[in-house]
């Protein structure tokens, strides 16, 4: 069972790949979330470390009934396997890739970019997202179907940017969900531009879920700017977040739940 997102707002929940070869942490994150969101993002190789493919993570999570995007990042990939990727995606039936640089590693890095992938012929039916500037324009990136912001605060003031603008291609605010005070401090420190309220960090000291609990208001500050969806980032205590979204869900759209068939 999945609950049905608030007015076509969509749930999308960053799964953390395995770095081993067992597909087991990935199957109970599905699980864990499965009742709330249909759409997951798989990060490719995050952090700069080896974890099981993300083009083969997308083709097993559409087996099992979800939406998947796809992370494509240029660090890892010359021209040659960024088509391939492309090819074997389509053929999956997989319909969205987000392309990334990725981050800094100390050797290896490939001379294909963001914006050269972004140029190249696509198979038709798969779209293509990148992350969008957070203060400057779009630039090369516009013919990208759909962008992601940056976590924090400041990303969501670039969602709202956005559609003041006039962007009409959907936008998806990063949202992060962090456990505890020293969770929120270390990625807070750990990610340029992650910006949060003012009393965020003190609000851990009288509220054990405060860290969730701004995430939902996150997600309630890009409903109200017009922004399509959440990217939601929980890198600890998913399954007590994934009970407080189920709430969310229900306290904005209490339609009757919607079905997502596991495959026979």
């Amino acid at each position: 069972m999945s609950a049905s997102s608030p007015s076509g707002f969509r749930l999308i929940y960053e799964v953390e790949p395995p770095r081993e070869p067992d597909l087991s942490k990935f199957a109970r994150q599905l699980e864990i979330f499965g009742g709330v969101v249909d759409t997951v993002l798989i990060p490719d190789n995050h952090l700069g470390r080896p974890a099981l493919s993300s083009v083969a993570l997308a083709i097993e999570a559409r087996r099992q009934g979800f939406t998947p995007i796809v992370a494509l990042n240029a660090r890892d990939r010359n021209h040659l396997r960024f088509r391939s990727d492309l090819m074997t995606l389509s053929a999956f039936g997989i319909e969205d890739v987000l392309l990334l640089y990725g981050d800094t590693i100390d050797h290896g890095r490939s001379d294909l970019t963001v914006r050269s992938m972004l140029a190249e012929d696509c198979p038709p039916g798969l779209r293509r997202g990148v992350v969008a500037p957070m203060e400057k324009p779009l630039a090369w990136r516009r013919p990208a179907d759909y962008v992601f912001t940056q976590l924090g605060e400041d990303g969501l003031a670039c969602a709202a940017r956005l559609k003041a603008e006039g962007w009409t291609k959907p936008v998806y605010g990063g949202t992060g969900a962090l456990q505890t005070r020293a969770l929120a401090e270390r990625v807070t420190a750990s990610i340029p531009g992650y910006t949060v309220c003012e009393g965020y960090f003190d609000a851990f000291d009288a509220d054990p879920d405060a860290g969730f609990r701004d995430a939902l208001r996150c997600m309630d500050v890009l409903i109200e700017c017009g922004a399509d969806g959440a990217h939601l980032v929980v890198p600890t205590g998913r399954r007590r977040f994934a009970e407080l979204l189920a709430e969310w869900v229900v306290a904005r759209d209490p339609a009757p739940a919607r079905v997502v068939e596991s495959p026979v």
